[in-house]
């Protein structure tokens, strides 16, 4: 349960959180206490406008949100959005094959058992547009009769496309929280047929990648980034009825534009009335901590984090500690952490500019933001001495309190759930800790030690963690990890050996990751191995989507060419951006 620090005075948003001092409106200067103090409204699909009544003021924010991959996260189905090859590709899979084809400018995905066509689906949207790109559609033609209610809706659809490899892979090749792919080649095919009906995009994807009035969030009672409980609907709990149902033609913008965020404009742009960063209207309370002026809302962490968390809060598997274990839950795990009190998305994100990896400003200045309050650390000398590593390893305090435990579309990225590396829930069940991640061929044994040691501790190993190291609690850690019964932390452990000198001595053991039960492991364990040999393998060499028996032939050819498949020494590791 996320602990939100609330205060225990009731606001009325829209009388409480008025607005002091003045405005413009056309001409004239009108007083704040001039208007009515309860008539603010932006919530509610009258109160929204759009990106481009925005930009006739912010041109800059419009032009640097229009290069934003938040604009691009839902897009109609164009030559412009659709990035994926659809010339008549054609994907073998289980006992059959797909297809990707144009007719009459439109695109289509096709589903072969055998030379029988079993669906065909017409795209209508893309999702994502940075490293991988999914699809929605409609399917056109199955075994269901006309007028069956398959042919009627818009659903994922069974295939994505990985834009930097230039490959089609089934959609669970993906996502870590997937149940693993069938072992027997006929079930890997039926299980593609289930994937449109059981992923409809207006009760999954629509609600984090498109922007709607807010009215529909609460309604909902998810994905309200300011707590359910802090709001409260005048008259009682909202209904469906009351304040409708999310559907396409309700959206504001497909993707993510400025509303998301700021909420409806109209009294902004309109009644040239300060913007509210909290969801505000005459039919709803918000209890809690708020700011009341726009400039300190900005600097609320309250605030700026329940935005966020609108949309990252996926319901995803977690660590024992809670922290998510793939990415699209930073804005909880941030509020569930240490820091969530005075730490906000903003201080380490720009919203506003396409940088690599989520706007993510530069390291230092990140550091910079953690001193602001660890004061004691302020000097480099002092951080050194807290960190016990030298400099020219560029430990800093995120590769401690925010490693890299989260599987990323395409690599391991960090736990946004700020903790110590001490936490006792980690080191019982063997999850990944940030000391070992570096220090792979030391036991968990070791690091406790040191960590006591160094750093005045009083944690100690438990006879009751046994099970979960499997009985060797003294042995090398990293390799306990690759073999793990919790399929996340396989596919941690094969990414860390990939950025370690120690890769190279490991290759064999990353090449049993080409066999993982777990698809996306696979892959995973595909970019480690790539990563530590400095080049990509060959359709030949390794094929992932092939059927299990070929895959071990070609696991077991290639772990015999192990010394061949290594670059010379001093080019065994292979640099990875460390901002990421």
């Amino acid at each position: 349960m996320l602990k939100w620090k609330l205060l225990a005075i009731v606001f009325v948003v829209g009388a409480g959180l008025g607005v002091g001092g003045w405005w413009l409106s056309g001409t004239a200067i009108v007083s704040r206490s001039a208007a009515a103090a309860d008539d603010y409204s932006n919530i509610h699909p009258q109160d929204y406008l759009g990106p481009q009544a925005c930009a006739k003021c912010h041109a800059r924010e419009f032009d640097q949100w229009s290069q934003h991959p938040h604009r691009k996260m839902n897009q109609d189905a164009s030559p412009e959005s659709v990035l994926g090859d659809f010339t008549g590709k054609r994907v073998e899979y289980g006992t059959g094959h797909v297809t990707f084809d144009q007719e009459d400018s439109q695109y289509f995905m096709s589903l072969f058992e055998g030379d029988r066509l079993a669906r065909r689906y017409r795209v209508t949207r893309t999702v994502g547009s940075a490293i991988e790109q999914m699809y929605i559609g409609v399917q056109t033609q199955g075994p269901e009769p006309a007028g069956h209610a398959v042919y009627s809706f818009e659903g994922k659809l069974p295939f994505g496309y990985w834009l930097e490899r230039g490959a089609w892979l089934p959609e669970l090749y993906f996502d870590s929280d997937r149940n693993p792919e069938p072992s027997e080649p006929h079930a890997a095919t039926t299980t593609l047929n289930g994937i449109h009906r059981s992923l409809k995009w207006n009760q999954t994807c629509i609600y984090c990648h498109n922007t709607y009035p807010y009215q529909h969030r609460v309604a909902f009672g998810e994905g309200t980034g300011f707590p359910m409980s802090s709001l409260e609907v005048i008259g009682g709990k909202p209904t469906i009825s009351k304040w409708g149902h999310t559907t396409p033609d309700k959206l504001v913008t497909l993707g993510i534009s400025c509303e998301s965020c700021h909420f409806g404009g109209r009294e902004h742009v309109v009644n040239r009335r300060e913007s509210r960063y909290v969801p505000t209207s005459s039919e709803l309370k918000v209890h809690g901590d708020i700011p009341n002026t726009t400039a300190a809302a900005t600097e609320s962490a309250y605030v700026i984090n329940s935005l966020c968390s609108q949309c990252h809060c996926a319901k995803i598997s977690q660590y024992p500690n809670g922290a998510g274990t793939w990415n699209s839950r930073e804005g909880l795990d941030l509020t569930s952490s240490a820091c969530s009190s005075q730490l906000k998305c903003t201080d380490c994100h720009s919203p506003h500019q396409a940088r690599k990896h989520g706007g993510l400003l530069e390291t230092s200045q990140i550091i910079n933001r953690c001193v602001e309050c660890h004061s004691q650390y302020g000097k480099e000398e002092q951080r050194l001495a807290h960190t016990r590593h030298s400099a020219t390893t560029g430990i800093n305090c995120l590769d401690c309190h925010m490693p890299k435990i989260v599987q990323g579309l395409a690599d391991a990225v960090r736990t946004h759930h700020i903790s110590s590396p001490t936490e006792k829930s980690m080191f019982s069940r063997a999850a990944p800790n940030a000391c070992n991640l570096c220090h792979l061929d030391q036991s968990a044994r070791w690091t406790v030690t040191e960590l006591n040691k160094g750093w005045g501790k009083k944690q100690k190993v438990d006879l009751s963690w046994l099970r979960e190291y499997q009985d060797k609690i003294d042995e090398p850690l990293g390799e306990i990890w690759l073999k793990h019964r919790f399929p996340v932390i396989r596919l941690i452990a094969a990414t860390a050996y990939s950025r370690s000198p120690l890769g190279a001595k490991e290759l064999p053991h990353l090449l049993e990751m080409l066999n993982d039960s777990q698809a996306v492991n696979r892959m995973f364990g595909l970019f480690a191995v790539e990563r530590t040999i400095g080049r990509r393998l060959t359709e030949e060499e390794y094929a992932p989507m092939a059927a299990a028996a070929t895959r071990q032939e070609q696991v077991k050819k290639l772990i015999e060419r192990t010394g061949e498949l290594l670059p010379p020494p001093d080019n065994t590791v292979s640099t990875v951006d460390e901002n990421q």
